[in-house]
């Protein structure tokens, strides 16, 4: 189970609303306006590779953040400016959608949505495969269309090449019509 039993909450729906959220193939976290978890499932803890024990009801939004900035997840630089930076951002409840390349290479794409009580939700997505053939698809269209081009100069070569040899041909029987008179 990934969190503590919310005490209005009967045992039994909290348990089943827990399963459901695992079934989730994203990522799902909630916290409150302190910034303090009140929900996960466990893809979000996969999805960002975060060890089980970081995730428990009261876990700090901060908490997270410093786990990442000290495995290098958003580069180099100051890891206290890092951490502040993005608790601030949260700070605000305001609604964001962005996307975020992890070291390991996968692509995640990350929707935060405030909740009425100054809380928020963010959900997390895996693009990576999506990202991958948006990718291919505009490279292959890139050699498409330069293959379009080198073609279309190799035939425009070969119509100036008839037009001259059709010309030629013309003159040559212009001048055997004249030599016949």
């Amino acid at each position: 189970m990934s969190s503590a039993t919310p005490p209005s909450a009967p045992p039994q729906r909290y348990e089943m609303l827990q399963a459901g959220l695992d079934l989730l193939d994203q990522g799902i976290t909630v916290f409150d306006a302190d910034l303090r978890l009140v929900a996960w499932n466990q893809t979000f803890l996969r999805l960002l590779d975060f060890p089980d024990e970081l995730a428990f009801v009261g876990a700090t939004f901060e908490s997270f953040i410093r786990f990442n900035a000290e495995r290098g997840e958003y580069g180099p630089g100051d890891i206290e400016a890092q951490i502040a930076e993005r608790i601030a951002a949260a700070a605000d409840f305001a609604p964001h959608v962005r996307e975020r390349q992890r070291p390991n290479g996968r692509v995640l794409l990350l929707r935060g949505e405030p909740l009425a009580n100054r809380g928020f939700v963010t959900l997390y997505s895996d693009i990576t495969e999506q990202r991958y053939i948006e990718n291919l698809t505009e490279h292959q269209n890139i050699q498409l269309e330069e293959r379009v081009r080198r073609r279309t100069a190799q035939l425009e070569n070969a119509n100036a090449n008839l037009r001259r040899a059709s010309e030629e041909n013309a003159r040559i029987a212009a001048a055997l019509g004249r030599s016949e008179e």
